[in-house]
This record gives C-alpha cells, sequence and structure tokens, in this order.
C-alpha cells in the first residue's frame, strides 16, 4: 500500500508525567504542497510547506535537485538533519501562507511547539507528465524515508515507512519550441543509426536527450557516395511521418528508438510527427587517402518542418504546428574504396 504523508506522522508534542510519549496523529495528505513563488527560476526553489489549520510542515530542500529531466530513482537524494530540514509546527490560532512568504515577519500566531527532523533521507523522483505543443511539464515527487523527529524535550522516535512529502511541478519549452528548434540537439556531434532498417529503403538516424528523441528515416536513394553539387542537395519528403520528435516520461534507451514494437505500456509517450517538409542531403567527398579510400561527409538537414502533435485520448484531437524553417539533423560519414 502506498505510504503518504498521514504519517500517523508521530509528532511528539509532550511528555507525559510517566514519561511516556505523547503522539497526535496528524493528516497533511489531502493538502496539497505549497511554495512562496518568489524565484525566477522555479528549479531554484527549496522552501516547502504544508498547512492545516494552526499545523504547519515545512521542508527547507538542498538546492539542486530539482532538474527539469527525468531521474533515475536513487540519484537525487539529500539528508535530514544534514543537508535539508523538515520541521513540524504548532500554532496558536490558524497560520496562512503569508505567515512563511511575508518579507516582515508576522508576529501571529505564535508558535506552541516544534518537532525537527533529526535524521531522514529524501529522495526526488521526477519525470515528464504532460505535453503541450509548447511545453512539457515535469512532476518532482519528495519521498522521506528513515524519518527520525525529536521534540523540544529531545525525545525522539522513528518511521521507518517511506512517506511522500508531495509533488512540485515546472515546466520548460519543448525541444521544438527553442529560439533555435532542436538546437539543444547541436552539442551531439555526430548522429546514431539504428542497425536494423526500421522502413524498407531507409536508414534511421536518431538522436537522444535523456528523455526524448528524434528519429528520421532517410532513404538509401538520397544517401549516395557522389558529391552533390553545390546548391543541389538531394532531396526526399517528409509527408509521411518519416521525422519524429518523440517525448517519454521515462528514460530513453537505444532500444526504444530501433524498434518496430509498441513501447511498454507503464511508459507514457507524446509524439510529433512530420505531415510535411523536406530531407535534404548534401554530400562531400575527401581526397583519397594513401589506401585510395574516399570518406564521405552527407550534411543531413530538414526544411519547412510541419509537425503533429498526436492526440492520446479519445477526446482530443491531433494538433499542427506551424512549420519550422530549417535546422541540421547532423552529419553522417561513409567510405568507398
Amino acid at each position: 500500500m502506498k505510504k503518504t504523508l498521514l504519517l500517523g506522522i508521530l509528532i511528539l508534542l509532550s511528555a507525559c508525567d510517566d514519561g511516556d510519549l505523547q503522539i497526535e496523529n496528524v493528516d497533511f495528505d489531502a493538502i496539497a504542497l505549497a511554495t512562496c513563488d518568489n524565484e525566477d527560476d522555479p528549479l531554484d526553489t527549496t522552501f516547502f510547506f504544508k498547512i492545516d489549520g494552526d499545523e504547519a510542515f515545512l521542508l527547507e530542500l538542498e538546492s539542486g535537485l530539482l532538474l527539469d529531466q527525468t531521474s533515475t530513482e536513487g540519484t537525487l537524494t539529500s539528508t535530514l538533519g544534514g543537508s535539508s530540514d523538515l520541521i513540524y509546527r504548532l500554532f496558536s490560532d490558524d497560520v496562512s501562507s503569508d505567515y512563511f512568504c511575508s518579507t516582515i515577519p508576522a508576529l501571529e500566531p505564535t508558535v506552541i511547539s516544534e518537532n525537527t527532523a533529526t535524521a531522514g533521507d529524501i529522495a526526488i523522483n521526477t519525470k515528464v507528465t504532460a505535453v503541450s505543443k509548447d511545453v512539457k511539464t515535469y512532476s518532482h515527487t519528495i519521498l522521506i524515508s528513515g524519518l527520525v523527529l525529536t521534540n523540544e524535550q529531545n525525545e525522539s522516535i522513528t518511521d521507518t515507512s517511506t512517506l511522500t512529502y508531495g509533488t512540485f511541478k515546472t515546466s520548460t519549452p519543448t525541444s521544438l519550441n527553442l529560439e533555435v528548434p532542436f538546437s539543444n540537439y547541436g552539442a551531439i556531434t555526430t548522429i546514431s543509426e539504428c542497425d536494423n532498417a526500421i522502413v524498407d529503403g531507409s536508414l534511421r538516424f536518431y538522436n537522444k536527450i535523456n528523455d526524448e528523441y528524434i528519429t528520421l528515416d532517410v532513404p538509401l536513394s538520397i544517401l549516395v557516395n557522389e558529391a552533390t553539387v553545390e546548391g543541389e542537395p538531394r532531396t526526399s519528403t517528409l509527408e509521411n511521418g518519416e521525422f519524429n520528435y518523440t517525448i517519454l516520461d521515462a528514460i530513453v534507451t537505444d532500444e526504444m528508438v530501433c524498434t518496430t514494437a509498441a513501447l511498454s505500456e507503464e511508459i507514457v509517450s507524446s509524439n510529433f510527427v512530420s505531415s510535411g517538409g523536406t530531407i535534404n542531403v548534401v554530400t562531400e567527398a575527401s581526397e583519397p587517402d594513401a589506401a585510395g579510400t574516399i570518406t564521405y561527409s552527407h550534411t543531413i538537414s530538414l526544411n519547412d518542418v510541419v509537425l503533429v502533435l498526436k492526440a492520446q485520448k479519445e477526446d482530443e484531437t491531433d494538433v499542427t504546428l506551424a512549420a519550422i524553417d530549417s535546422f541540421i539533423l547532423g552529419i553522417y560519414t561513409t567510405v568507398e574504396n
């Protein structure tokens, strides 16, 4: 069963005369995670809180753990009582977000008791949870395990379960909505090639970045070991889905790209498929080397690309995007003796 921040949280309020701990159950499960929204970049947010009447559960998270990219489980972590802090507070009256976010500290309500996490582990699990024609949205789920809470009398208790503190969302432009579309792929110096033919008579080229990838099925007829005439590239159409831009809620592997099989049902994909445009291939030939080998460099670019975001649900419709003028996919190299 999924554990949440209903905690039965084992908050230590005081000690009874006989030495037994007096514990109150605090249910923050239905309370939305809140922030002060005072960061220019939401990824820089480190202070989070949950409020339930006169109670508040506060988290000061170590910086650098929120990233707009899908994470591998166990890679984004922090330690409570060390790099991150977690505090439960009970107030004299109902408290609002203004109490925590105002530039001038409020005098009321007052803090009646405070319990601090002196140990515990935090993990952040991040993945894509929504994609539009312009942005992809990441959900950062904050998990707490091995929580040790200590009251003002230095009495402690441990919860060994894994608790969900809450989920924080951020958004970033899709690669095709950057100022220069797909410019983030420019740092990849070579294009990868699938070993097997995905489409008959074509080679599939691809590049991947974390949770997304682009593919292009190039007809063999325009990948010829012969230099092209300046201004006269070899061309082919993009009208039938030859180019694809895909975003997953998982980290992309080569096997996901180079197959005709459907992805696992557990993986959600958002697919932008070409419905128009042109593939251009410009080929340059080197001088023969000492062995007589000639190297051919095929620069592959796309012009006037029209992409369609395919509907995922029955009540949705496909969305056609404005054409992208041009961009270079990469350079493919062949040799001939």
